[in-house]
């Protein structure tokens, strides 16, 4: 008599769910840090705060560290034998139906933030090439203005004469 055998072995036994389930609430709650600091990155930009731009990269910049820190522990814990990581959906079917269902919940509001935040880092990306064009908009503008020959390159710029003269501006108005 033959008896069936299941394609995937329970990992339970191998596997700390809960310690898996706690590093990735532990992801969801450094994405959600990382929402929030694109929000005030959005906002440092739309008013072109110097200080609030570099204060928010320098925090983003720690969040992601601990990110990184988190996600190799992870895949320190989910390593197969070949060296390559497992995946949830690979990991899913091998857990017991209780812990299985609270590993799924936690990857999936991991997901749904990583979407909203490319979304978010879309458009601080949008904001910030928009402050950047504008920016380049005003040096062209005063480089026009400060400009004597009026000459301008194939760039758009205004090209350097070589005679030299002396100009100034008053930004006080």
């Amino acid at each position: 008599m033959r008896t069936l055998t299941t394609k995937t072995k329970p990992l339970e036994n191998k596997l700390d769910t809960d310690r898996l389930d706690s590093l990735l609430s532990d992801l969801s709650g450094e994405h959600e840090t990382l929402l929030i600091l694109a929000g005030e990155h959005r906002d440092a930009i739309a008013h072109a705060d110097p200080n609030a731009i570099g204060r928010v990269i320098a925090q983003t910049g720690e969040v992601l560290e601990r990110i990184a820190t988190i996600e190799r522990s992870r895949q320190k814990m989910i390593t197969k034998p070949d060296g390559k990581c497992m995946t949830i959906t690979e990991i899913l079917p091998t857990l017991a139906p209780e812990p299985a269902e609270r590993i799924e919940k936690s990857s999936a509001k991991l997901r749904s933030l990583i979407a909203q935040l490319r979304i978010e880092h879309r458009a601080v990306q949008d904001a910030s090439t928009a402050l950047a064009q504008h920016m380049q908009g005003l040096i062209k503008q005063v480089s026009a203005n400060m400009s004597h020959a009026g000459t301008y390159g194939r760039n758009g710029s205004v090209d350097p004469v070589r005679t030299q003269v002396t100009s100034s501006m008053d930004i006080h108005q």
